[in-house]
């Protein structure tokens, strides 16, 4: 197999990693929703179950694979360390003290974020069709919150900026460094839940409110933080960071589905807006991998 048709072959599989990862970021709120609880408990409790979870990973691979990644893997940990902790604490802040049209909204920078990061810091080139893919999803989330805006929520919505850019440094880190980071996320929730410690009443929390954070910070944001994490070693990460817009779409559908909030028909058509445009960008990349693969194995075989 030559190189090119082995550099398909792993965009075909960052599409995937991807994919799942971002679908189930989309669980997020409505899991921290259903628990009911204040801001700090929820940092805590799922900063404390997504360290288990995630340290609990590193030493089964590690026991499986007889060799054992450094929990902080240098430099590129470190920072991501950095970038977790911070967005663990300001994004659960951000749902209590926004709504979750303009949180949404703000996370979908992150292409933008990490499209101008790989310019500046990786010299990346972005293919054409990935900044419009970019700006079409942007106009689509757009159009679902320009009538969720609301005043007295600057606070929040400047959480939500700043976790968007910490989301963006990160995967660019992993881009630039290629060096696997996942168990960086949960010295991140540590640290997180220690800061949080000193306000949080978990003794407070319904059996059913644990019940909701053991599924969030033991099952779901560890599996989907992990498989993000993994997706820019094959794709770039301007590219990894759109597949965050799902968010932006599936989020307001799973709470209609649970709390029955029936979207607007102005954020229904700017989801199909922005799912249109990832399906399609998606299918672009994977025919476009697909078919040098396919053009190089050709070659290779008639000689």
């Amino acid at each position: 197999m030559t190189d090119t048709s082995t550099k398909a072959s792993h965009h075909q599989k960052g599409l995937l990693i991807t994919t799942v990862g971002g679908l189930l970021f989309t669980l997020d709120i409505p899991l921290l929703r259903l628990a009911g609880s204040d801001q700090w408990t929820m940092i805590f409790v799922r900063g404390i179950f997504m360290f288990a979870a995630i340290t609990a990973w590193w030493f089964w691979f590690s026991a499986k694979d007889g060799k054992r990644v450094p929990f902080i893997n240098g430099g590129a940990g470190w920072i991501v360390v950095a970038t977790n902790t911070l967005a663990n604490l300001l994004f659960i802040a951000a749902v209590t003290k926004t709504t979750a049209a303009n949180l949404v909204f703000i996370l979908a920078l992150n292409p933008i974020f990490a499209a101008v990061l790989a310019w500046l810091v990786l010299k990346e080139r972005i293919p054409l069709w990935t900044w419009v893919a970019v700006f079409l999803s942007l106009v689509g989330v757009a159009i679902i919150v320009s009538d969720g805006l609301t005043t007295g929520t600057f606070v929040g919505d400047m959480m939500a900026v700043v976790v968007a850019l910490c989301t963006a440094v990160g995967l660019t880190v992993v881009r630039k460094t290629g060096k696997n980071v996942v168990t960086s996320l949960a010295t991140g929730s540590l640290i997180s839940a220690l800061v949080a410690y000193g306000w949080a009443a978990p003794m407070a929390l319904s059996m059913e409110g644990w019940g909701w954070l053991a599924l969030n910070g033991l099952i779901v944001m560890p599996l989907a933080s992990g498989l993000i994490a993994l997706g820019p070693r094959y794709l770039p990460s301007a590219e990894v960071a759109m597949f965050f817009l799902l968010d932006t779409v599936l989020t307001p559908l799973w709470i209609w589905l649970i709390f029955a909030e029936l979207p607007t028909f102005q954020s229904f058509i700017g989801g199909m807006i922005v799912i249109t445009t990832l399906l399609a960008h998606s299918i672009w990349r994977y025919r476009t991998a697909d078919t040098a693969s396919r053009a190089h194995r050709s070659q290779y075989e008639g000689l």
